[in-house]
């Protein structure tokens, strides 16, 4: 598969390429500098140059690939509330270029949500909402894994051996 990574470069993306590349994926990964640019490219991957502003870049990206992983955020919390709205329109955008393709969407972040409780982290499907967009998609729900993977390294993995439902 030829897999659009955006942020690419950064904490989650640097980590996912080397798999993707091992699992004989070609990867297309979003560059905003040229420095993350020569990264890519001595990495093996191709480079498609944008950022999280420019949705038309994104879309271009993500309707050269058969699937697109989002890893990419801007981590600049004195503007948390516009830099949320940026990745929204973001997920958004590639969601707009996948619809109504087979292609898939993995979007993951590194950044914990709270369930509303003090001091609790919340699971991925927990929510009455994430629920109810599971049971429209046909989806089962989520059980806890007993080897105690992320579900973003679960998903990962199904999509790197090609077992993406």
């Amino acid at each position: 598969m030829r897999i659009f990574l955006t942020g690419a470069t950064g904490f989650i993306g640097s980590a996912l390429l080397p798999e993707l590349m091992q699992a004989g994926h070609r990867v297309l990964g979003l560059a905003r500098t040229e420095a993350g640019a020569r990264s890519l490219r001595a990495a093996g991957a191709e480079v498609h140059r944008g950022n999280l502003a420019d949705l038309a870049s994104l879309q271009a990206g993500a309707a050269r690939a058969d699937g697109v992983i989002h890893t990419a955020f801007t981590h600049d919390f004195s503007r948390f509330q516009e830099v949320c709205e940026q990745d929204r329109g973001a997920i958004e955008a590639l969601g707009r270029a996948l619809a109504g393709s087979a292609r898939p969407l993995l979007i993951t972040s590194g950044t914990g949500m709270a369930s509303g409780a003090a001091g609790r982290l919340r699971r991925s499907g927990s929510s009455r909402l994430e629920r109810a967009h599971a049971g429209a998609a046909g989806l089962a729900p989520e059980r806890p894994r007993s080897d105690r993977r992320s579900r973003a390294h679960a998903l990962l993995g199904n999509l790197c051996t090609g077992h993406v439902n």
